[in-house]
Protein backbone atom coordinates (compact mmCIF):
# COMPACT_ATOMS: atom_id res chain seq x y z
CA UNK A 1 0.00 0.00 0.00
CA UNK A 2 1.39 3.01 -1.26
CA UNK A 3 4.93 2.14 -0.52
CA UNK A 4 4.44 2.10 3.66
CA UNK A 5 6.32 -0.43 5.97
CA UNK A 6 4.38 -2.57 8.70
CA UNK A 7 5.48 -0.45 10.73
CA UNK A 8 4.78 2.59 9.22
CA UNK A 9 1.13 1.05 9.38
CA UNK A 10 1.50 0.56 12.80
CA UNK A 11 2.48 4.26 13.82
CA UNK A 12 -0.08 5.59 11.97
CA UNK A 13 -2.98 3.25 13.38
CA UNK A 14 -1.42 4.39 16.84
CA UNK A 15 -2.01 8.23 15.74
CA UNK A 16 -5.02 7.34 14.51
CA UNK A 17 -6.15 6.07 17.82
CA UNK A 18 -4.24 8.33 20.01
CA UNK A 19 -3.52 11.71 17.75
CA UNK A 20 -2.14 14.01 20.73
CA UNK A 21 0.14 11.39 21.90
CA UNK A 22 4.02 12.28 22.42
CA UNK A 23 6.58 10.56 20.60
CA UNK A 24 7.22 8.94 23.89
CA UNK A 25 4.06 7.67 24.12
CA UNK A 26 3.67 6.44 20.85
CA UNK A 27 7.42 4.48 21.23
CA UNK A 28 6.25 2.81 24.63
CA UNK A 29 2.60 1.61 22.93
CA UNK A 30 4.43 0.40 19.87
CA UNK A 31 7.79 -1.07 22.10
CA UNK A 32 10.33 0.83 20.21
CA UNK A 33 12.96 3.59 20.73
CA UNK A 34 11.56 7.13 20.76
CA UNK A 35 14.39 7.50 18.17
CA UNK A 36 12.92 5.22 15.73
CA UNK A 37 9.48 6.80 16.33
CA UNK A 38 10.87 10.06 15.43
CA UNK A 39 13.20 9.07 12.55
CA UNK A 40 10.21 7.62 11.10
CA UNK A 41 7.97 10.29 11.66
CA UNK A 42 10.23 12.45 10.19
CA UNK A 43 10.41 10.15 7.05
CA UNK A 44 6.64 10.06 6.34
CA UNK A 45 6.75 13.53 6.93
CA UNK A 46 9.35 14.13 4.52
CA UNK A 47 7.65 11.47 1.84
CA UNK A 48 4.37 13.62 2.36
CA UNK A 49 1.87 10.93 3.63
CA UNK A 50 1.45 12.59 7.27
CA UNK A 51 1.39 16.72 6.48
CA UNK A 52 0.68 19.41 9.10
CA UNK A 53 2.11 21.11 12.29
CA UNK A 54 3.00 18.11 15.18
CA UNK A 55 1.88 14.56 15.34
CA UNK A 56 -1.58 15.52 13.84
CA UNK A 57 -2.41 12.83 11.55
CA UNK A 58 -2.90 13.97 8.48
CA UNK A 59 -2.76 11.10 5.27
CA UNK A 60 -1.79 12.21 1.54
CA UNK A 61 -4.45 9.52 0.18
CA UNK A 62 -2.84 9.55 -3.11
CA UNK A 63 0.56 8.84 -1.83
CA UNK A 64 -1.36 5.61 0.18
CA UNK A 65 -2.25 4.69 -3.63
CA UNK A 66 -5.98 5.93 -3.22
CA UNK A 67 -5.48 7.99 -6.36
CA UNK A 68 -9.03 8.81 -6.96
CA UNK A 69 -11.75 10.60 -4.17
CA UNK A 70 -15.44 10.09 -4.81
CA UNK A 71 -18.48 11.97 -3.81
CA UNK A 72 -21.43 10.19 -3.33
CA UNK A 73 -24.70 10.81 -2.83
CA UNK A 74 -27.11 8.33 -2.25
CA UNK A 75 -30.69 8.27 -1.96
CA UNK A 76 -32.76 5.44 0.58
CA UNK A 77 -36.22 4.59 0.02
CA UNK A 78 -38.94 3.11 2.87
CA UNK A 79 -37.66 4.57 6.14
CA UNK A 80 -34.04 2.51 5.67
CA UNK A 81 -31.71 5.57 6.29
CA UNK A 82 -29.82 4.62 9.34
CA UNK A 83 -29.18 0.61 7.91
CA UNK A 84 -28.02 1.78 4.93
CA UNK A 85 -25.65 4.55 6.31
CA UNK A 86 -24.03 1.67 8.94
CA UNK A 87 -23.59 -0.50 6.44
CA UNK A 88 -21.95 1.46 3.80
CA UNK A 89 -19.70 3.14 7.11
CA UNK A 90 -18.29 -0.23 7.25
CA UNK A 91 -15.81 -0.35 4.11
CA UNK A 92 -12.69 0.66 4.95
CA UNK A 93 -12.36 2.84 2.01
CA UNK A 94 -15.11 5.33 3.38
CA UNK A 95 -13.49 8.46 5.26
CA UNK A 96 -17.01 9.65 5.53
CA UNK A 97 -20.80 9.04 5.39
CA UNK A 98 -23.06 12.36 6.01
CA UNK A 99 -26.85 12.38 7.23
CA UNK A 100 -27.92 15.29 5.20
CA UNK A 101 -31.13 17.20 3.78
CA UNK A 102 -31.97 18.00 0.41
CA UNK A 103 -32.67 15.79 -2.62
CA UNK A 104 -30.01 13.31 -1.33
CA UNK A 105 -30.35 11.78 2.34
CA UNK A 106 -26.48 10.84 2.29
CA UNK A 107 -23.15 11.91 0.70
CA UNK A 108 -20.45 9.61 1.35
CA UNK A 109 -16.33 10.32 1.18
CA UNK A 110 -14.63 7.46 -0.44
CA UNK A 111 -10.90 6.75 -1.49
CA UNK A 112 -10.18 4.38 -4.56
CA UNK A 113 -7.33 3.03 -6.02
CA UNK A 114 -8.97 3.40 -9.65
CA UNK A 115 -11.69 3.42 -11.60
CA UNK A 116 -12.67 -0.01 -11.21
CA UNK A 117 -12.78 0.15 -7.65
CA UNK A 118 -14.74 3.23 -7.92
CA UNK A 119 -17.25 1.68 -10.22
CA UNK A 120 -17.44 -1.60 -8.03
CA UNK A 121 -18.43 0.11 -5.26
CA UNK A 122 -21.27 2.29 -7.12
CA UNK A 123 -22.56 -0.81 -8.29
CA UNK A 124 -22.77 -2.06 -5.14
CA UNK A 125 -24.37 1.06 -3.45
CA UNK A 126 -27.12 0.34 -6.34
CA UNK A 127 -27.45 -3.19 -5.72
CA UNK A 128 -28.18 -2.78 -1.80
CA UNK A 129 -31.23 -3.28 -0.62
CA UNK A 130 -33.51 0.42 -0.04
CA UNK A 131 -31.04 2.30 -1.96
CA UNK A 132 -32.98 3.70 -4.57
CA UNK A 133 -29.93 5.86 -6.57
CA UNK A 134 -26.77 7.46 -6.20
CA UNK A 135 -25.18 10.16 -8.13
CA UNK A 136 -20.90 10.67 -8.10
CA UNK A 137 -18.52 13.48 -8.68
CA UNK A 138 -14.92 12.79 -8.73
CA UNK A 139 -12.58 15.40 -7.23
CA UNK A 140 -10.05 16.85 -9.88
CA UNK A 141 -7.79 18.59 -7.51
CA UNK A 142 -8.04 19.41 -3.81
CA UNK A 143 -8.04 22.98 -2.95
CA UNK A 144 -8.45 23.10 0.86
CA UNK A 145 -8.78 19.70 3.02
CA UNK A 146 -7.81 20.61 6.23
CA UNK A 147 -10.02 21.49 9.56
CA UNK A 148 -6.38 22.44 11.39
CA UNK A 149 -7.70 26.09 11.48
CA UNK A 150 -11.14 25.51 13.58
CA UNK A 151 -8.37 24.87 16.31
CA UNK A 152 -7.52 28.88 15.95
CA UNK A 153 -11.33 29.19 15.84
CA UNK A 154 -11.64 27.74 18.63
CA UNK A 155 -9.05 29.06 20.97
CA UNK A 156 -10.10 32.70 19.57
CA UNK A 157 -7.39 32.94 17.08
CA UNK A 158 -9.53 33.75 13.99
Amino acid sequence: MGGLSEADLDLLRALARRPRASIRGLASELGVSPSTVARRLSDLKRRGVLRGPGLRLWLDHEKLGFALTAIIEVTVSQGRLIEVEEEIARDPRVTAVYDVTGPSDVIVIARFEGRRQLSEFVKGLLAMPYVERTHTRVVLNVVKEDDYGLLKVCEGEE
